[in-house]
């Protein structure tokens, strides 16, 4: 490293969590792009070091990073580098969605409950592109302000939900007003007019809750619960339909049973779940509001109830290669 700590310490070390999505296939290009990036960050004044933390599906379908800096300074300055925005130029194309950013700071125990605004937004798809690099500058200037922790951006849901959302956190109210006041962020909002319309501001208590104990909360282990019984339901009645029942009826139940778990596993692990929790992702995140809560579980039990009435049907016309029932 090109300093050490002492060198570089003013207030207590802080993290960078950085979630980010990759485009399938693209897991291999994202490991060299990060090995590069390593190499950058490793002579980097007052970087500590870094945790790389890779999708393990269905409950994780985000690369994770952890990037530690010695103070806050040292992580903003690398946070609005030169050298940070060129080298995500070069990955950005096997990017899916955007990334979320959080700085922590290491002498927490436990993460404050966040004062956080949502902004919502209607672009035109002309102006995505704008709208995003307009996005990645207001993120670098809420850098700069004090208690600062994490700038989120989720994308529209065509026929749930039209409008760009932003959530944006800081560890109080105090330092939430002070960037939302700022001549900074006014002049950064005018900017934005020619292509963002239609804007709305609502505050409310949503943090950004990646490093707590308590994440993920019951609620999200529920509904990741039901996603993978959606998926894994029909995976585990065609395998046995499928294959099982004219292919390994000689072979031992348990032995059948092994090999049909074994590809209902692989199946679900590496294609189905990560794209059913992609279908689902306007519906699988906290702070969505009722009436998202309520049409997400009537799509679910209108999914259940087609997978099930396809399986009797299925049944009911008996095995393949059969006359009918029997």
């Amino acid at each position: 490293m090109a300093t050490t700590v002492g060198e570089t310490r003013q207030g207590p070390a802080v993290s960078l969590i950085i979630q980010r999505r990759v485009l399938p296939g693209s897991d291999d290009v994202y490991r060299a792009w990060q090995r590069k990036l390593g190499n950058v960050l490793s002579v980097w004044p007052g970087f500590l070091g870094r945790d790389v933390i890779e999708p393990s599906p269905p409950s994780q379908t985000d690369w994770v990073l952890v990037q530690r800096f010695a103070n806050v300074e040292a992580a903003r300055g690398w946070l609005q580098s030169p050298e940070r925005a060129a080298l995500f130029d070069e990955i950005k194309e096997h990017f899916v969605g955007q990334e979320e950013i959080n700085l922590v700071t290491e002498d927490e125990r436990k993460a404050p409950e966040a004062a956080s605004i949502i902004v919502t937004s209607r672009v035109a798809p002309a102006d995505e592109a704008a709208f995003l690099s307009w996005q990645r500058k207001i993120s670098a200037a809420e850098a700069n302000f004090p208690g600062f922790q994490g700038h989120k951006i989720e994308r529209p849901t065509p026929g749930v939900q039209e409008d760009w959302t932003v959530i944006l956190s800081f560890d109080t109210d105090q330092n939430l007003a002070a960037w939302t006041d700022s001549p900074q962020r006014q002049k950064l909002l005018a900017e934005g007019e020619a292509f963002a319309s239609n804007t709305r501001v609502s505050k409310a208590k949503y943090g950004f809750t990646f490093w707590s104990t308590d994440r993920p909360s019951r609620l999200m282990i529920f509904k990741d619960n039901l996603l993978v019984l959606l998926v894994l339901y029909p995976i585990v009645f065609l395998f046995g339909y499928l294959i099982s029942e004219p292919f390994l009826s000689g072979v031992p139940f348990w032995l059948s049973l092994f090999i049909g778990n074994i590809v209902s596993t692989q199946l679900l692990g590496w294609l189905v779940a990560p794209w059913i929790f992609r279908v689902f992702a306007w519906w699988h995140k906290p702070g969505i509001g009722s009436r998202r809560e309520v049409l997400g579980y009537v799509i679910l039990a209108v999914l259940y109830a087609a997978s099930m009435a396809l399986d009797a049907l299925l049944i009911a016309l008996g095995p393949i290669g059969g006359g009918g029932a029997a």
